[in-house]
């Protein structure tokens, strides 16, 4: 079947056309088959491939994603071994910290794990992590564990994988207009608009949204405004080329939100609106925490396309290249040397720069087993590293620049990734087996410093270019049981972060390491890919009014990034050095108790620990053996029901986080809590002429509890060293749409 082997270039388009068109070729219909019953309204049927998925539907992201559409992960965090954060209730916070961890793995670079339509068109700060409004978003597929090689073309893949498939054109003509307004002033305006097929077989669309919001507490605005321009073109070349293209623009400002310590994290009733300061006091130290110091704005385009040349009835060739410019600012008030003095400054980190790629794959059913074979070229300009941080001193008359904290040139990470896909079905048995190539570039860092005011290169801070390679093997078995249920067992080895902080970090203390006689070229020769292998043993079982499907999972993970002792400088530096292993199991499970009514819940058991003790000590090693990952909940839940009655329907959704640590040694635990939301939504047909009106109401953290949501520190994070950031309040939002 070569669906089982080819669905990931083509499984998501094809479902989406050939809904709108009730037409596909035998190539497309075969590719978009599935072992279950279907129907389950927020969630796809489970295929019968060998490896671990999820696939929310449209209708599962308009009822279950978030009262704000502009966050995909949002639409995730009620699925198991899915840990979302988010300092403010719309999904717009702080780049860095507005991520998710996967089975306890976080993804410090944002968007480095989320493709659209296969593509890394996202990643590394600024506007460009979240693009596409998810009402352009037709579905989105988590992936975990072991992923085959082209399904995998992403920056990190240890920690899971999110792929969005877009909306394409419609068939006919019409527009779409959604109002939103809701707590903190949030407002939000989104408009599409589809040609239909013109004279010529073209179909199009454009969508326009606005969204801003203020902070829920605290000076400021969160976001201050996002500025968001879609569009897609699709064009068939009789039936066997087609072309679409898409594209997006977007700009957006906010102002951040202050982190607590531990101590004001366990006395919430006291510090629940901790905030930047909302006046000027004349006192540098405390005015670097002034909330108009604290922010970010960035704006950006992008475009993707897929040329689709179908070769026979039983082989095809694509073509999707990408691209993406980003510019834009982040500002936050720290304290570093200015002439070996520590002295509070804002640092305004500048970025602008641009990536671009292409995937071309080959795809065929040949007599003894089916072929995908293609091949990822990416480039990008950094970050990271980060190249320029710009420094102000706090004045009286405002902010006073006074030079460079870090300047480097620029330079270009490079990756050319081949791969490998073959899969075989025997009756009841399927087999896929493939490896992809992973070889990359890390860019050089040519780095200056000031002395007497005069920039100099620094060879000490300087490094040349970095070659990495690695080979990922993948393998997977299912067999099914009955039409109704498969069995299956997956391998396979993905890649993580890289060490990157270790030269912010030596340029930072630059005056101690030449001190030592380090330099970071001696810092380098550690920095490298954390690498994983993964093993997924699960089943799935769909007899259409109810599914189960169960996992258990095993990782081990190698040279992840922690911060280990230098003793030749006595400093702390970040290295890829340790081990670590995580195993655990998930399950996702419902039941239409009636036709109109389903239920559902998921829930999964993690424990991931380190496997040594780290070199993070003067005096020995760090204990941390055995203990969980920082920011890692061993259990977590979610229940929610799909109730429709008529045109109305009801989502309560409740999700339970468990007992975690802000720290490596275990020492700051967070007690567990419960979050309630509730969507309610009303349909009403040929209202005023209009083929749609619908009403709906969204109500966030429903019962107001107090909780620390997101985090920011690595998974070796010492006790006092992590970040914690209150949770969103209660939220309502109310919307109205008009379809024509």
């Amino acid at each position: 079947m070569l669906g089982s082997t080819v669905g990931s270039c083509w499984a998501a388009p094809a479902t989406t056309e050939a809904a709108q068109e009730g037409e596909a070729s035998a190539v497309s219909l075969e590719a978009i088959e599935v072992s279950g019953k279907g129907g389950h309204v927020l969630f796809d049927a489970k295929t019968d491939e060998p490896w671990t998925e999820t696939s929310l539907t449209r209708e599962g992201i308009e009822s279950i994603g978030g009262v704000s559409q502009g966050n995909p992960v949002q639409a995730l965090r009620t699925l198991p071994s899915v840990q979302t954060s988010s300092e403010e209730p719309y999904g717009y916070g702080h780049f860095f910290n507005n991520g998710v961890k996967i089975r306890g793995q976080r993804i410090k670079a944002p968007g480095s794990n989320l493709l659209i339509e296969g593509l890394q068109v996202t990643g590394v700060p600024g506007s460009s992590q979240y693009l596409f409004d998810m009402e352009n978003v037709e579905g989105l597929t988590l992936y975990k564990g072991g992923m085959p090689p082209s399904k995998s073309l992403a920056f990190t893949t240890n920690a899971g994988l999110i792929d969005y498939r877009l909306r394409r054109p419609a068939e006919e003509a019409g527009a779409f207009f959604e109002q939103s307004i809701g707590s903190f002033d949030y407002q939000r305006s989104f408009l599409r608009l589809d040609s239909g097929r013109l004279p010529g077989g073209t179909r199009a669309f454009a969508s326009y949204s606005f969204t801003d919001a203020d902070k829920w507490h605290g000076e400021g605005q969160s976001p201050d405004w996002r500025h968001n321009l879609d569009f897609g073109l699709t064009h068939e070349f009789g039936k066997r080329v087609k072309l679409e293209l898409f594209g997006n623009y977007n700009s957006i400002k906010a102002h951040d939100f202050r982190s607590l310590s531990y101590d004001q994290a366990r006395h919430l009733d006291q510090y629940d609106k901790y905030s930047y300061n909302s006046e000027l006091t004349g006192n540098a130290a405390e005015d670097i925490r002034y909330y108009d110091y604290n922010r970010h704005q960035f704006e950006g385009y992008s475009a993707l396309a897929n040329l689709e040349i179908r070769l026979t009835e039983k082989s095809r060739f694509s073509v999707k290249p990408y691209f993406n410019k980003t510019q834009g600012y982040w500002m936050v008030g720290v304290t570093e040397p200015v002439n070996g003095k520590k002295t509070p400054v804002v640092r305004k980190w500048e970025m602008n720069y641009h990536r671009l790629g292409v995937v071309a794959q080959y795809d065929a059913e040949l007599p003894l087993f089916d072929l995908t074979a293609g091949y990822w070229y990416h480039e990008q300009e950094r970050p990271g590293p980060p190249t320029k941080w710009k420094r102000y001193l706090v004045t009286s008359g405002g902010l006073e620049y006074a030079g460079y904290s870090l300047l480097s040139d620029n330079s270009k990470h490079i990756i050319h990734s081949p791969y490998l896909q073959l899969g075989r079905t025997f009756g009841r048995l399927h087999l896929t087996g493939g490896v992809r190539y992973l070889y990359e570039e890390f860019g050089e860092i040519e780095s200056y410093y000031f002395p007497g005011g005069v920039k100099t290169y620094d060879p000490l801070a300087s490094v040349g270019r970095k070659y990495i390679d690695k080979v990922l093997p993948f393998a997977g078995i299912s067999f099914d049981l009955s039409e109704s249920a498969n069995i299956y067992f997956t391998y396979g080895r993905n890649v993580g972060r890289t060490a990157f902080p270790a030269y912010p970090s030596y340029v930072m203390r630059r005056g101690k390491f030449a001190a030592a006689g380090v330099s970071l070229s001696d810092l380098w020769s550690n920095v490298d890919l954390e690498v994983s292998d993964h093993y997924d043993l699960g089943a799935r079982f769909d007899f259409g009014r109810w599914y189960l499907n169960p996992v258990l999972f095993y990782s081990r993970h190698f040279d992840k990034a922690v911060n280990i002792y230098d003793t030749t400088s006595g400093l702390l530096v970040n290295q890829n050095v340790a081990t670590a292993r995580s195993y655990g199991a998930e399950l996702e499970m419902g039941v239409h108790v009636m036709d109109n009514l389903l239920l559902a819940a998921n829930a999964f058991y993690n424990n991931f620990e380190f496997e040594k003790n780290i070199e993070a000590l003067s005096s020995g090693k760090l204990d941390v053996k055995g203990n969980q990952i920082a920011d890692t909940p061993m259990f977590g839940a979610s229940f929610m029901a799909d109730y429709r009655l008529g045109d109305f329907s009801i989502n309560p959704v409740v999700r339970y986080t468990g007992r975690r640590y802000g720290d490596v040694l275990n020492e700051e635990p967070l007690s567990s809590y419960w979050l309630v939301d509730l969507n309610l939504a009303y349909r009403l047909k040929d209202l005023w002429g209009l083929k749609e009106t619908r009403l709906k109401l969204n109500f966030l953290n429903l019962f107001d509890k107090k909780y620390i949501g997101a985090m920011d520190a690595s998974d070796d994070t010492q006790p006092g060293s992590m970040a914690y950031y209150q949770g969103a309040p209660f939220t309502m939002v109310f919307s109205i749409s008009f379809r024509i």
